[in-house]
């Protein structure tokens, strides 16, 4: 991501895997307190909810069942929070029946600070 490149240049002339290691902190930091922060206060608790229980089954996509049962509720009952964060776009499907984060390292974040 360009935060990591950002930050791994911001320095010498030249970069190093010391500056790369040096710049993860840093990087998820500044994604943590800014990008990925932003796009969850654009959603509702119940959409919280939803992406929590997608983050919590790992690396995505997700099926939409599991999510819902990760839930405790039914596909029917969770359906209109998955729809919403589709338009909102922070999730899309990448086929029939699953769903996904749109962006990159979003599910970490999640993990991090929802669980």
């Amino acid at each position: 991501m360009l935060t990591w490149g950002y930050t791994a240049c911001d320095g010498p002339d030249e970069i190093t895997p010391a500056n790369v290691e040096v710049a993860i902190p840093i990087a998820v930091d500044e994604l943590d307190t800014g990008f990925f922060r932003f796009r969850m206060g654009r959603t509702t608790n119940a959409e919280r909810d939803y992406l929590a229980a997608m983050a919590s089954l790992g690396s995505g996509p997700y099926s939409s069942g599991d999510v819902a049962a990760e839930m405790g509720k039914t596909t029917a009952q969770v359906g209109p929070h998955r729809s919403s964060l589709i338009k909102k776009g922070l999730c899309y499907s990448p086929r029939h029946g699953a769903v996904a984060f749109t962006v990159p390292k979003f599910d970490d974040f999640l993990r991090r600070n929802m669980m």
